[in-house]
């Protein structure tokens, strides 16, 4: 991994340089260049770059032969647009979540002169995803795949974004259900998983319907772990190892936590959860945990953790290899998550 690590990030000078290159042949002053460039850093090149690495890894496990030099740099390439994907949406998700840190690092909105000019940048990251495809892959003959599959990703997690913000605005958390909250996660979570070994198949033409089927599968099934896994961390993770502080409980977020729990609940904590949920309040805040707490809900999830790594250690063991797709690419996707390297 830590050679992977050195490759994309040796190719990220190329693509830094092809749009500052771009800006300033369209007549941008110093002014908007380093702007771009500060954005570019801090929010793409700084990150874990799960999903980059996972990307480059996943483009060279599927190559038919040795993989050239010149390949090797548009898999970082691909690898790195992807990484700007993920940055775009992280950057809008700080500001609707109205947090606080991310990284251990104040969120990109709340930095000194950026404010709601945030979204901008965000907007441009995207954007600039288009510009580079258009780059360094015109005369690839998967070009406009991969073109259409940033489009369909995007609108995916922003459908995904869309329902999770919706849900919400719920006054009523006894409304949520378990339905729901799977239908939020398969487009919010289960697309970026998806994404770099759809890009992979694409680039090297085996994304035939099987291969595509195959994927699904397993990221809408990877994408649920994912989440709920998120959900854990946001209620019980430690701040000095994510980084970042919860806010699903404070932003009456529909979450796997509060749907079992109001399964589970007797009436009386049944009325504290919709007396506290939702509320900014930190008493509120413990109070819902101290519910949480009560119901078992740590081993609830332990439990349920169990039952879906054998899901997925399944769909893992079935994968079809005849065109090209490698269960291999499924393993350390999996495996690299639960190690703590999410993708």
């Amino acid at each position: 991994m830590d050679a992977l690590r050195h490759e994309l990030r040796a190719a990220y000078a190329s693509l830094d340089a092809t749009v500052t290159q771009y800006l300033v042949s369209e007549g941008f002053g110093d002014a908007i260049v380093n702007h771009f460039s500060q954005c570019f850093s801090a929010n793409v090149r700084t990150g874990k770059l799960h999903r980059g690495l996972a990307t480059l890894y996943i483009g060279k496990q599927l190559a038919k032969n040795e993989v050239s030099e010149e390949q090797s740099k548009q898999l970082s390439v691909l690898a790195w647009l992807v990484e700007m994907l993920g940055a775009h949406y992280l950057i809008l998700d700080d500001i609707m979540d109205d947090s606080t840190t991310r990284r251990g690092e104040p969120c990109w909105y709340r930095q000194p002169q950026i404010g709601l000019m945030a979204i901008n940048d965000a907007c441009i990251l995207k954007s600039t995803i288009f510009f580079l495809l258009k780059t360094f892959f015109r005369q690839h003959p998967a070009y406009t795949n991969m073109v259409d599959l940033f489009v369909d990703n995007g609108l995916h997690t922003e459908l995904g974004q869309l329902c999770d913000l919706a849900a919400a605005r719920e006054p009523d958390i006894a409304n949520f259900t378990m339905e729901q909250y799977w239908a939020i996660v398969k487009d919010k979570s289960s697309y970026s998983i998806s994404g770099p070994v759809t890009l992979a198949l694409e680039y090297w033409q085996l994304a035939t319907p099987k291969n595509l089927r195959q994927t699904r599968d397993f990221s809408v099934a990877l994408g649920e772990y994912f989440q709920v896994n998120d959900d854990y961390v946001d209620v019980f993770g430690d701040y000095a190892v994510t980084g970042k502080h919860g806010t699903d409980i404070q932003d009456n977020k529909c979450t796997w936590f509060i749907i079992e729990a109001l399964s589970r609940a007797n009436d009386a904590q049944r009325q504290r959860l919709l007396e506290a949920y939702g509320k900014k309040d930190a008493s509120r805040v413990d109070e819902v945990k101290q519910v949480f707490a009560e119901l078992g809900l740590q081993q609830a999830f332990r439990a349920y953790e169990e039952q879906q790594r054998a899901k997925i250690e399944g769909i893992i063991a079935a994968v079809d290899e005849s065109e090209g797709l490698k269960r291999d690419v499924f393993r350390a996707l999996f495996d690299g998550f639960r190690k703590g390297r999410q993708f």
